[in-house]
């Protein structure tokens, strides 16, 4: 019996370290790819088109135009240079005639690993050729002269939103397999440990190890199959514990992992789908009911000054991340997140007939979660940090199943019109008339007085978070 059931349980051990290794090893390079993009996705719009256009010639390797761009590119490599995966190289590169591409600014110093402007990038297949167009991650490494890597890549526009060159961004394969392998050496180590405790404590184990082995199999399955809700109850101090917290730790930074990809791939289908707006107008047009939020982070510019541009970086990656993952759990849908502003859509998937009181809630939410980072940061300010808000609703378009994006933009303008009111602490967050016009039951709203608009506007009259 004992020798059955040792070998059950290295069987069991045997079975849970494929099955864990081989999800950790896909969800790993996920992780990393989302990384990333979302570097290069945040980073390409702050960069100025205008000043790219403008270095034409290997002379102006040096100029101050050329250092401008060269500053901001190490800025933000210098702040994601940290952790278990640093940035290695950031670099801006664009298209020629003949098909090549050429570096145009290298955020590298000078060495042997630096690019010069009009260098001649290194491909060696097609497919690694970045889209000028649209922003993307690579699906596997790429390898090159200065050694194998993954890269993401997004446009930087101009001042009319064409794009003028690619941002690109690298980490280094060797680090993304030396961590994969610390983690197969780890998870051997663990299963001799298991089997060595097994055959010692067989009888111990029979009646200890059968149901956390049962609870941990069933937690993966639960995992394996998209559910990153469930957690491992904690019952014990002992090992399994232990495992069972890391595993917890594991599954909240997978949910959070799906909330920014959900917010990261929409973003990308929005890019793409504006593109293919101006192509065939014959399909047939449907109105649709959809509710805008815009939200600017006011107040925050201070900061530059007083906490430098790495942690301000930090503080505004925090930002992003928690405001995403506040409006995906009120049913919203990111359209984009620029400087410090970010502009949301319910009902853009599917006509929610709720999405006015979705959009409020998720915009008292985000007021909430503004005030916990701030009490987190621990920072001093001279004037008040805080959320202004404007929310509108309106028809859209739908041309099949997508939303017509010029019509979501004209939203968006009124919705950042009102929110303009939102100028002080005690007047936060206003709603349009279209959008208060079954609410006034749910929320206590309050009649703004401004003649600029011509509609009426209604403040949500609810306590406002404590900000300091």
């Amino acid at each position: 019996m004992q020798t059955l059931l040792v070998l059950l349980v290295g069987i069991s051990c045997g079975l849970l370290l494929w099955l864990s290794l081989r999800k950790a090893n896909h969800l790993a390079f996920e992780l990393i790819q989302e990384k990333v993009l979302s570097v290069a996705v945040s980073a390409a719009p702050r960069v100025d088109g205008e000043l790219v256009r403008e270095l034409v010639s290997p002379d102006q390797d040096g100029s101050e135009v050329y250092n401008q761009v060269r500053d901001y590119l190490r800025e933000v490599r210098d702040a994601n240079n940290t952790g278990a995966l640093p940035i290695r190289f950031i670099y801006i590169m664009r298209p020629l005639p003949s098909g090549d591409w050429e570096y145009v600014v290298d955020a590298e110093e000078d060495g042997e690993d630096k690019s010069y402007l009009g260098d001649v990038v290194e491909f060696h297949f097609e497919h690694e050729k970045p889209d000028l167009n649209s922003a993307r991650v690579d699906e596997q490494y790429a390898k090159d002269s200065f050694g194998t890597w993954l890269s993401a890549f997004a446009p930087v526009l101009d001042s009319y939103g064409e794009p003028v060159a690619v941002l690109g961004v690298d980490i280094k394969a060797s680090r993304i397999q030396e961590l994969l392998g610390n983690l197969l050496v780890g998870d051997l180590i663990a299963m001799l440990i298991a089997l060595g405790l097994a055959s010692a404590l067989a009888a111990w184990l029979s009646r200890k190890v059968t149901r956390p082995l049962t609870e941990l199999r069933d937690f993966v399955r639960s995992v394996g199959a998209g559910d990153f809700t469930s957690r491992l109850k904690v019952s014990s101090n002992d090992e399994f514990g232990e495992l069972a917290r890391a595993v917890n730790q594991m599954a909240d930074g997978l949910e959070e992992r799906e909330s920014l990809k959900g917010a990261l791939v929409h973003y990308v289908r929005s890019q793409a789908a504006d593109r293919k707006v101006g192509g065939d107008s014959s399909e047939e047009m449907e109105e649709s009911r959809v509710t805008v939020l815009v939200a600017e982070l006011c107040g925050f510019s201070q900061l530059s000054s007083m906490l430098g541009s790495e942690r301000v970086f930090a503080l505004l990656n925090e930002y992003f991340s928690t405001m995403i993952d506040t409006v995906l759990r009120h049913r919203g849908s990111l359209e984009k997140s620029a400087d410090e502003s970010v502009i949301a859509v319910f009902g853009s998937e599917n006509e929610d007939q709720h999405q006015e009181r979705h959009a409020i809630e998720a915009a008292l939410a985000m007021q909430h979660a503004l005030a916990k980072l701030i009490r987190a940061w621990k920072i001093q300010t001279n004037k008040p940090i805080f959320l202004g808000i404007g929310i509108h609703s309106g028809k859209v378009l739908r041309r099949d199943g997508r939303l017509d994006f010029d019509s979501v933009h004209d939203l968006e303008r009124v919705a950042g019109e009102m929110k303009k009111t939102t100028t002080n602490e005690r007047r936060q967050l206003v709603v349009s008339d279209q959008t208060a016009e079954n609410l006034h039951h749910v929320f206590p709203l309050e009649a703004v007085e401004d003649d600029t608009l011509d509609f009426a506007v209604f403040e949500v009259d609810m306590p406002q978070p404590a900000f300091r």
